[in-house]
């Protein structure tokens, strides 16, 4: 393959890349505001149990039981997102890297053909 062949996958590869990325990217925002849209919903999902169960007092047990389980499941799905999260940041990661060892790959294909060109000029 030759040197325009190398460099124009290279870019193809490149540019796959950075679509990836913009994709992680705009997921992760996504999951970031549905994460606080989520505790946003729980906070005032608490607050309303609070305030409906303040006024009953012999209720206060079955409140206290509900909370314990709202906040568990409340724990489970910020964990969820918060996981979700993470592991984009991985994909991200990777993606970057990949786009360093082509910035690499190309610098050594301009590198190679300087020097051919370099040597051609200089057997003339």
């Amino acid at each position: 393959m030759d040197y325009d062949q190398q460099l124009s996958e290279l870019r193809k590869i490149e540019d796959q890349l950075f679509q990836k990325e913009r994709a992680i990217i705009k997921e992760t925002r996504k999951l970031e505001e549905d994460l606080n849209r989520f505790e946003a919903y729980s906070y005032d999902a608490h607050r309303f149990l609070w305030n409906a169960f303040e006024s009953y007092p012999s209720s206060r047990n079955f409140f206290d039981q509900l909370q314990e389980g709202v906040l568990h499941e409340s724990r489970k799905i910020s964990t969820s997102y918060l996981e979700e999260i993470d592991e984009l940041a991985i994909q991200k990661r990777k993606i970057e890297d990949d786009l360093n060892d082509i910035y690499h790959e190309r610098k050594k294909l301009n590198f190679e053909k300087e020097s051919d060109d370099g040597n051609r000029s200089l057997s003339r």
